[in-house]
C-alpha cells in the first residue's frame, strides 16, 4: 500500500493532467448540438472501422472451413447432375413419364476432399488428400477441381489418406479429346513447364487452332473434365500427325479443396476388357 501511495505521488501531475483533459473534452463535446454531432460521427466512424476490421479477420479465419463446405455443396450438386443426366439418358429430354434412379444406379460418385501436402518442383510430383480406403476410396479414381478440371490419379490410399499423381508428374498419361472436332490424343508432361503438358498422336485430320480446348478422355472419369486449351501446334516430322502444347487449366500450385471422381461401372468395364485379352 505504501508503495502505491507512493507511485501516485510521483506521477500525480500526469493523473491530473489527464483529468484536466477529459473534463475538458467533455465539456467541448457537450457545449453545442453542433460538436456532439461531430463527435458522434468521428466515433461512429472509428468504431465502424474497428470493426470491419474485427470483421475481416473472423471471415478470413473461417475461409478454410468455409471451403470445405462449398466443396461438399459441390459434390452434392454434381451427384444431382448426374442423377439427372441418368433420368434424361433413359427416358429422352422429352419424356413426360417420371422415374427416380438411386444412388448405386449412377456412373459416376464425386468424394469432396482436401488437400494435405503437395510438391510442385519435382519431375514426380505428388498430392496427399485427407480420404482414404476408409471414405470408399481406391486407386485408380480421378481427381478434379470444384470446377471441374483434371488434377490426376490415385495411386496409392491408405486408411484415412490417398496419394495422387498430377499431370505435373513425368510418369503421368492420360487420353484427351479435342471438344470442337472429338479427334484424341495422348498427353504427359515433359517436366519443363508446371504450366504446361504436350499433346502427341493428335490426328493430321484434327486442323488443330489455338485456344481449343482439350478434355479428358478416359473411363475414370466424365467427358467434359478440361485439361486445358491448345497453345501452339506442329506436325511431326513425316506429316502424320501433329502434337501440340496444352496450357494447364488447373492452377497445380494451388490446389486445396478437391473432388475425388468414382466410377462405379470401372470394376465392370475392366473385368470385361480381362476376358477378352484372355481369349
Amino acid at each position: 500500500m505504501h508503495r502505491l501511495i507512493e507511485f501516485i505521488k510521483r506521477i500525480y501531475v500526469i493523473l491530473l493532467f489527464l483529468l484536466i483533459e477529459v473534463v475538458a473534452l467533455w465539456c467541448y463535446a457537450t457545449a453545442t448540438p453542433y460538436t456532439e454531432s461531430k463527435i458522434l460521427s468521428r466515433t461512429t466512424r472509428i468504431g465502424g472501422a474497428i470493426s470491419g476490421t474485427i470483421t475481416d479477420i473472423q471471415n478470413f479465419i473461417s475461409l478454410p472451413k468455409q471451403n470445405d463446405v462449398l466443396t461438399a455443396q459441390i459434390a452434392k450438386l454434381e451427384h444431382e447432375i448426374e442423377k439427372r443426366d441418368a433420368i434424361i439418358t433413359a427416358l429422352g429430354p422429352d419424356s413426360l413419364t417420371l422415374r427416380s434412379f438411386d444412388d448405386e444406379e449412377l456412373k459416376f460418385r464425386y468424394h469432396p476432399t482436401h488437400v494435405v501436402s503437395m510438391t510442385t518442383n519435382r519431375n514426380r510430383n505428388h498430392v496427399v488428400l485427407d480420404k482414404g480406403s476408409d471414405d470408399g476410396i481406391t486407386e485408380g479414381m480421378g481427381v478434379i477441381t470444384p470446377d471441374r478440371k483434371l488434377v490426376g490419379n490415385i495411386v496409392a490410399c491408405s486408411e484415412n489418406y490417398s496419394v495422387v499423381m498430377p499431370l505435373l508428374n513425368t510418369r503421368y498419361k492420360i487420353g484427351g479429346r479435342l471438344i470442337d472436332n472429338d479427334y484424341v490424343c495422348s498427353i504427359y508432361w515433359s517436366g519443363e513447364s508446371r504450366y504446361e503438358v504436350t499433346a502427341i498422336e493428335l490426328s493430321k485430320y484434327a486442323e488443330p487452332k489455338k485456344g481449343m480446348v482439350v478434355n479428358v478422355e478416359s473411363d475414370r472419369m466424365p467427358l467434359d473434365i478440361i485439361i486445358g486449351t491448345i497453345e501452339s501446334y506442329q506436325l511431326n516430322a513425316t506429316k502424320s500427325a501433329y502434337s501440340a502444347t496444352i496450357s494447364i487449366a488447373a492452377d497445380m500450385s494451388r490446389l486445396d479443396n478437391l473432388l475425388i471422381v468414382e466410377n462405379r461401372h470401372l470394376v465392370e468395364l475392366n473385368n470385361l476388357l480381362k476376358s477378352q485379352q484372355e481369349e
